[in-house]
């Protein structure tokens, strides 16, 4: 496919759901200008990007997070390591959606990152439930939504801020924020009637080895998992949770990639992290709780 092709192909999915986007400057609805670019009735433009990503985040500052971490992210996503988490995460959601061929199901991925989760379950979902998926992916990051633009063409992915979202009122059916901040009182106002926010939080073992070996006794534990969860049944009385935990040998290949894509080695001595690298083989645990609950509108 030429880059005219793909650039047409975008705007043709972009079109086709236009329907979900308001400006995020008024809040007015939008429209699809002149087949690359989306446009409100106050004349507020935003451009698809060639990348095939479009900037909604008007004054946004660079980030923290740069395009090395997330080609880390990407090389770990894709070599598995997370897979355990997605599975249970698949059939949660599969659980309260069934096959309905004539109505496509529409998720969000509130923090999509370099897009790989949103990814999988874009193709996972339209396997198991037979029915087409609307896949839109957003974060603040500008170099994580290209990455994820890069890698999936058949999702809408933009670089966004949830506390000002560029969506309409009810949405989705579905939104996902893995190990990602959440704005509640946004979340209610996207899903549709009877939609699902699905939460995924580390669990207090989550890369227990990977903090240990670098920070000793010192090494701080995620926030508690318990206070996330009364949070979330707040907004979410309905709330359901399971936890997710395995082990998995780390290839050696991967050590510099998972040291890369969090923050924890941020502020490790550099010794530390020498010594980690030099490890020959080194067991991970991957911890989470999955936290789900459904909106009904009333």
């Amino acid at each position: 496919m030429s880059k005219k092709e793909h650039m047409l192909s975008l705007a043709g999915l972009l079109a086709r759901h236009v329907s979900l986007f308001r400006c995020p400057v008024c809040g007015m609805a939008m429209n699809l200008a002149n087949e690359r670019s989306l446009s409100c009735t106050s004349g507020h433009l935003f451009d698809l990007s060639r990348d095939g990503y479009v900037h909604l985040m008007p004054n946004a500052k660079p980030g923290k997070y740069d395009k090395e971490l997330f080609a880390a992210r990407k090389l770990i996503n894709g070599s598995g390591y997370f897979n355990g988490l997605l599975e249970e995460l698949f059939a949660v959601i599969a659980e309260h959606f069934g096959p309905e061929p004539a109505a496509p199901l529409s998720v969000l991925d509130a923090g999509c990152g370099e897009g790989s989760h949103l990814s999988a379950l874009q193709a996972h979902l339209e396997s198991r439930l037979h029915r087409d998926v609307i896949a839109v992916g957003a974060d603040l990051s500008k170099p994580g939504v290209r990455t994820a633009a890069k890698g999936n063409p058949r999702a809408l992915w933009c670089v966004a801020d949830l506390a000002r979202s560029p969506f309409q009122d009810e949405s989705f059916d579905v939104i996902t924020n893995i190990l990602s901040p959440s704005n509640y009182g946004e979340f209610r106002r996207l899903l549709a009637n009877g939609g699902m926010l699905a939460k995924v939080v580390p669990g207090p073992e989550y890369l227990r080895e990977l903090r240990q070996f670098l920070y000793g006794r010192q090494a701080r534990r995620d926030k508690d998992p318990e206070r996330t969860a009364a949070l979330f049944a707040e907004h979410f009385p309905d709330m359901e949770e399971r936890r997710v935990r395995y082990e998995t040998l780390l290839d050696p290949r991967h050590l510099e990639a998972m040291l890369r894509m969090t923050p924890l080695s941020w502020h490790a001595p550099e010794e530390q992290v020498r010594r980690l690298l030099a490890q020959s083989s080194f067991r991970m645990t991957f911890d989470f709780y999955i936290l789900w609950g459904k909106h009904f509108i009333k």
